[in-house]
C-alpha cells in the first residue's frame, strides 16, 4: 500500500514545476543551453579539420591485404610518377588557352536608346500593392 502511494504521487508532479522551483530566472538553463551549443561547435570545428586524417584512415583499411609478394590481391604494382613544376606550369597553360579559346572576343559596345513612350504596365502606379479599391459586398445594398 505504501509502494502504491509513492508511486501515485511522484507520478502526479510536474517536472517543469520542479524546474522552476531550482532555477527560477532560467539562469541554469541559458548556461547549460550556451554550453551544449559551444560544445557541438568545437567538436564540429575538431571533425572538420581532422577530415582528411579520418578519410586517410578508413581508406587504409579498406584497402587490399597485400600479399607475401609485396603487391595487392589482384593488382598491378603501380609506380609513383613526382611531376616537375615545369611539367605542371606547362600543362596549367595548356589548359588556359584552351579555355580561352572557347569564349568569343566581344566589342564591348554599349548602346543605349531612348523609347518614346512613356507608359509602360511595369511603371504603372494603379497596379501597385497598395491600390486601395473599394470592396462591395455582394449581399448589402
Amino acid at each position: 500500500m505504501n509502494i502504491q502511494l509513492i508511486l501515485l504521487t511522484v507520478g502526479q508532479t510536474n517536472s517543469a514545476e520542479e524546474f522552476v522551483k531550482v532555477d527560477p530566472y532560467g539562469v541554469g538553463m541559458a548556461a547549460m543551453a550556451m554550453l551544449v551549443v559551444i560544445s557541438v561547435l568545437a567538436l564540429s570545428a575538431i571533425v572538420f579539420q581532422n577530415i582528411d586524417n579520418l578519410i586517410h584512415f578508413v581508406s587504409k583499411l579498406f584497402a587490399p591485404k597485400k600479399n607475401s609478394g609485396g603487391q595487392a590481391d589482384g593488382a598491378e604494382k603501380v609506380e609513383k610518377v613526382k611531376s616537375s613544376g615545369e611539367e605542371i606550369a606547362a600543362i596549367a597553360m595548356a589548359l588556359h588557352l584552351f579555355k580561352s579559346e572557347l569564349h568569343d572576343q566581344e566589342s564591348l559596345t554599349l548602346t543605349i536608346n531612348k523609347i518614346s513612350r512613356a507608359y509602360s504596365p511595369w511603371s504603372s502606379k494603379i497596379y501597385g500593392i497598395m491600390n486601395k479599391a473599394v470592396k462591395r459586398n455582394p449581399y448589402s445594398k
